[in-house]
């Protein structure tokens, strides 16, 4: 991979970054109590409860994202990125360019999905 493709994926990364930064402030990624109960029936309270438990899912898939993001971004930064972090192999250009945030080679990731890793 050359200097150019780097770049342009560790600002593929960036934008990604943003992008999840905002979607999780908006999906209560502060974590905040469910709001005041009072006044509400139980329809209410139960419709809000469910929209509470959505909304922290959203946020807690957020994070995640934003941590594989981040750590893809210190792996450019250490000159890692194209390597496997399980077994150290090049990981294709292509699969990097599908989802940049990747840090498994594709037989190190099916193993992993497939709970062998």
């Amino acid at each position: 991979m050359n200097a150019t493709q780097i770049a342009e994926l560790r600002e593929r990364l960036i934008k990604e970054r943003e992008r999840i930064v905002a979607e999780w402030e908006n999906h209560g990624g502060d974590g905040g109590p469910i709001d005041d109960w009072n006044g509400r029936d139980v329809e209410e309270r139960a419709v809000q409860i469910a929209s509470e438990v959505v909304e922290r899912r959203i946020a807690l898939d957020d994070s995640n994202l934003l941590r594989k993001v981040d750590f893809a971004l210190k792996r450019i930064a250490e000159g890692t990125y194209e390597q496997c972090e399980n077994c150290g192999a090049t990981i294709p250009l292509g699969r990097l360019m599908a989802k940049p945030s990747v840090s498994l080679c594709l037989a190190c990731q099916e193993a992993k999905d497939a709970g062998r890793l």
